[in-house]
Formats: C-alpha cells, sequence, structure tokens
C-alpha cells in the first residue's frame, strides 16, 4: 500500500491504548488486580484477585509487576482490572 502522507497511515496496535475486564483504559503506572485467570496467557490462579502496577505494554499486552511476589508477568489486558491510575482515579 502506497501512503501519500503519513495521516493516511493506519494506527499500530500499541498506539490503541489497552482496555482491561470492564472497558476502562489502561494508562502506564496503574495499579490492576488480576481478575480472570488464563494459563496460556501467564494468568495464573495463583495469582487470582492479585494486585500490581503496569510498567510497559506492547501491541496487546500489559507488564504488570505483582506485588506478592514482585515478579514481572506479561498478560492481556483483558484479564485483569484497573483498580487506580497515575492520577489516583479510576
Amino acid at each position: 500500500m502506497d501512503y501519500d502522507d503519513a495521516s493516511q497511515l493506519p494506527l499500530p496496535l500499541a498506539s490503541r491504548p489497552p482496555r482491561d475486564a470492564d472497558g476502562t483504559r489502561i494508562p502506564l503506572q496503574s495499579r490492576v488486580e488480576q481478575v480472570r485467570v488464563d494459563k496460556n496467557h501467564g494468568a495464573l490462579p495463583s495469582r487470582l484477585h492479585q494486585q500490581g502496577q503496569v510498567v510497559g505494554q506492547s501491541h496487546n499486552l500489559i507488564y504488570v509487576r505483582f506485588d506478592l511476589d514482585h515478579r514481572l508477568i506479561c498478560l492481556r489486558p483483558h484479564l485483569v482490572r484497573v483498580i487506580e491510575t497515575p492520577d489516583h482515579g479510576r
């Protein structure tokens, strides 16, 4: 495909903000809680209802550092719920 200017380019996936299980936008540094289990995508039953902070995003994944074990896990956004955003709101 040829594009005459950059305004005609489709948005790359990474520029589309990820959304949580409720459809809420997930900004970087948000606090989230894992609300669903999907072993194929890093959402283990042992982390259900654990909380962590979003420290990165790429395409259709978010990177969460969980509080309990301080592990960095990549998850699909629909497996978590935003509990607090960087501006202290939801």
